[in-house]
């Protein structure tokens, strides 16, 4: 290169530089940071009209790049400034280098573009590092894009051009590289960084989907999978899509919650993450992405899912099966041997086990996924979980009692964000006040839309008398609860939780009125109340007894599990509630009702009037066939009444309901004027409502007890459930009991849960041909475990 001065932030519209880049040959993509997933962005622009477009439906989108193909960018993405200086010597060396154009993000990092005489795939180097700081080569191909102009994410500046930029030199300029050129220079790069590097990661290679005859289970379920991936991807990745050409589902990396770029591609032929550059399987997809806790836990979903029995791809037929729903992995007793008694051969309840939902479902489409994002992008300690509870109860106030799904349900909804302490909880409640203020109508939204925390049923009339649409941010939900539930409870406050129950059935009618406390409540017409919620596990299941169950409490909540792995720290979080993006603001107005800096009459959610009926009201339809998934799924989750424990069959009868809301909320979140609920989104809320039903049925299965000796036996149980597959001895239960269980005590627990086949005593013979003898629960008992009876042991 001849000159070296840096090109910066070009003086033009961010329109003006995509379409001086589109008439330069260039494909613009537009990115946010370095991410693109504006949908369909792999797919070149074909004319000014189309970037046009997508520039003004896509605001948020600052940053620019350019689609890899016909252009190869080879990347030295190395943070050693030696070996960054070494390996840009090599790529000198590449005929045409020298008139190649140069781009520099996040220094001594550099990039270099030319034109492909061949398109071709991605190209790269292993991982390694130098002096502690990673070093890898990449050449950029199909599929793939850079960012070309906008600020780098990490260092806040704009990214450079070394001397001209693609503004300057169109596509047809750039210098031609071939594959051969390409593969040499990686093969040197290679070289150079095992001299002087330490290696890292190696590049994994794509596997072949092999279909010997002399396959394995695992093998045979992976096969079977691949081959009707229709059955299962869709149940798995509620937001991927097939391809027509191709037959390939893909799931997006913005779908799945991971700031990177590239998809996840599921062909029969094989699974491929070009976003980690690794192969998959679908055993490993439902490990990683459905929850499954072990490989048996994931073979045993998709053998459901394909409708097969383990037993057909070669499972040797145990004690104990399993089945796993989506996110969440249940036990069911196998098949009775015919030496057992007559009294096991009955159905035990079924107890499913939930894990945290699946973050790929964090990120519904619309307002609802937007408004998660932001959030997310707002806090240091990033939780997609909590976000999206936030997202969910801020939209559903703001759409308030104006809107209703096919089924008559409004958009009112108790959501419930189950985290540790640490999740950045704050954020998530601070963003939507953020967002509500942000309209040309600033505080009158968050005054009118959010309530204080319930404290007395006269504050709580007095905020719906007063907005009938609210919503009640209840921080240490689990200790609100604990004041208002069970057998002690104060009249006082034991009738407003009776309130919150009626509340739920309201915005089709009336609360209110004579029967209540002897008409000092006002008759409310159709007040439609949403309580966000956020609690620890803990507190919020010691708050619990089994009459809330029976009462029907648990079932009208929506409960998200964030689940144990913790969030990671982000030092610069990219967006602040001190700066909400127009494109957030004008669709909090839209979904108020808000237009054109005035009121839309009795429609605008500010002029809602709690002696008035709404009016107008607008439904929500289903797309074509989508009322067949909604029905299908109810109809599922009704019919677990003949398998689970009686005391739970209130709770089905809510789930279909939740899922219905939940439908509605997003529905609306997509298009205001004409909200249809397409399978998608049903397919997402079905899912989101089942993860809630998981959550119930294993959190109260495990932890509510009425009594103390009930609080002993689930103790001693959550001693071998913790374990998992590793199993307990004896020695270390007692030893983490502390002595709060005496010994008679312990040894009737141990013996009323082995009789309930809950847990067993078994002896594993290892490798090695040592033999050890433990407590497993019923779910993590390893293979090949022979189970000690009751009366041996």
């Amino acid at each position: 290169m001849n000159s070296t001065a840096a090109n910066l932030q070009p003086d033009l519209s961010v329109e003006e530089l995509r379409l001086t880049l589109f008439r330069n040959g260039y494909s613009p993509v537009l990115a946010r940071g370095k991410i693109s997933d504006v949908a369909g962005w792999r797919t070149p622009v074909t004319s000014a009209e189309e970037v046009a477009q997508l520039t003004a439906a896509n605001p948020t989108y600052k940053n620019t790049g350019i689609l890899c193909g016909s252009v190869v960018a080879v990347d030295i993405d190395a943070q050693d400034p030696d070996t960054a200086a070494g390996l840009t010597e090599i790529a000198e060396r590449l005929p045409g280098a020298d008139i190649a154009i140069r781009r520099v993000g996040k220094a001594p990092k550099v990039m270099l573009l030319f034109r492909a005489t061949e398109i071709r795939k991605k190209s790269s180097t292993a991982e390694y590092t130098v002096n502690g700081l990673k070093c890898q080569v990449e050449v950029m191909g199909d599929g793939q894009q850079i960012v070309a102009f906008g600020i780098h994410p990490e260092t806040q500046r704009p990214y450079e051009w070394l001397g001209p930029s693609p503004l300057d030199v169109p596509l047809a300029d750039l210098p031609e590289i071939t594959p051969e050129a390409i593969d040499g220079f990686v093969a040197e790069a290679t070289d150079y960084l095992n001299a002087h590097g330490r290696l890292l990661r190696a590049r994994k290679a794509p596997t072949e989907h092999t279909r010997t005859g002399s396959e394995t289970f695992w093998q045979r379920v992976n096969s079977a999978a691949l081959d009707n991936t229709d059955r299962w991807v869709p149940s798995l990745f509620s937001s991927a899509r097939k391809e027509p050409g191709t037959g390939s589902w893909r799931v997006t990396s913005k779908e799945l919650g991971r700031e990177l770029e590239e998809d996840i591609s599921i062909h029969r032929d094989g699974i491929q993450d070009f976003g980690l550059e690794q192969s998959e399987t679908p055993l490993s997809l439902v490990e990683k992405w459905g929850g499954a806790p072990s490989p048996k836990d994931a073979a045993f979903w998709l053998c459901e899912r394909l409708g097969r029995d383990p037993v057909e791809f070669g499972w040797e037929h145990r004690d104990i099966g399993a089945r796993m729903t989506l996110g969440s992995l249940g036990r069911f007793p196998a098949a009775a041997n015919d030496n057992e008694q007559e009294d096991d051969q009955e159905d035990d309840p079924v107890i499913p086990q939930a894990g945290g939902l699946s973050e790929h479902l964090c990120y519904p489409p619309g307002a609802v996924g937007d408004f998660a994002r932001f959030i997310v992008g707002c806090s240091r300690f990033p939780s997609p979980h909590l976000s999206l509870v936030a997202s969910l109860a801020f939209t559903a106030g703001l759409i308030g009692r104006r809107y209703r799904g096919p089924t008559g349900l409004r958009s009112n909804i108790y959501i419930v964000g189950l985290a540790e302490s640490g999740f950045g909880k704050d954020v998530t409640i601070r963003a939507t006040a953020a967002l509500a203020d942000s309209t040309s109508w600033g505080h009158k939204v968050s005054e009118n839309l959010f309530s204080d925390q319930i404290r007395s049923l006269p504050g709580l009339a007095g905020k719906l008398r007063k907005s009938p649409s609210a919503v009640v941010i209840q921080d240490e939900f689990g200790r609100w609860l604990a004041e208002h539930t069970g057998r002690n409870v104060a009249s006082h406050r034991a009738e407003i939780t009776a309130s919150l129950m009626e509340l739920t059935g309201a915005p089709a009618g009336f609360w209110g009125g004579q029967e209540k406390a002897g008409g000092n409540i006002p008759r409310i017409l159709a007040p439609c109340l949403t309580i966000h919620g956020v609690s620890t596990p803990s507190t919020f299941w010691n708050a619990l007894t089994s009459g809330n169950i029976s009462e029907g409490l648990l079932g009208r909540l929506v409960l998200v599990d964030v689940g144990n792995a913790e969030p990671v720290k982000v030092r610069r979080p990219p967006n602040s509630i001190d700066d909400i993006p127009p494109a957030l603001s004008e669709q909090v107005a839209a979904l108020l009702g808000l237009s054109a800096g005035k009121y839309t009459g009795t429609f605008c959610a500010l002029s809602a009037k709690s002696d008035e009926k709404p009016h107008p009201i607008m439904t929500a339809e289903w797309a074509p066939g989508v009322d067949d998934l909604f029905e299908d799924f109810d109809d599922r989750i009704r019919g677990m009444r003949k398998t689970i424990d009686p005391q739970y069959r209130p709770i089905l009868n809510r789930v279909g309901e939740n899922a219905a809301r939940l439908a509605l909320i997003v529905a609306v979140g997509c298009d205001p004027k004409e909200p249809v609920i397409t399978s998608d989104i049903q397919t997402w809320a079905n899912a989101v409502a089942e993860h809630s039903l998981q959550v119930i049925l294993r959190g109260a299965t495990d932890n509510i007890a009425d009594n103390d000796r009930a609080a002993e036996y689930l103790r001693v149980r959550q001693q071998v459930v913790r374990r998992g597959q590793s199993g307990i001895t004896l020695r270390d239960i007692v030893k983490n009991l502390r002595g709060s269980i005496d010994k008679r005590r312990l040894e009737d627990i141990l013996a009323m849960l082995r009789q309930a086949r809950e847990i067993h005593l078994a002896k594993l013979t290892m490798e090695s041909g040592q033999s050890k003898v433990r407590f497993w629960s019923a779910e993590s008992l390893p293979d090949g475990a022979a189970i000690i009876s009751l009366e041996a042991g």
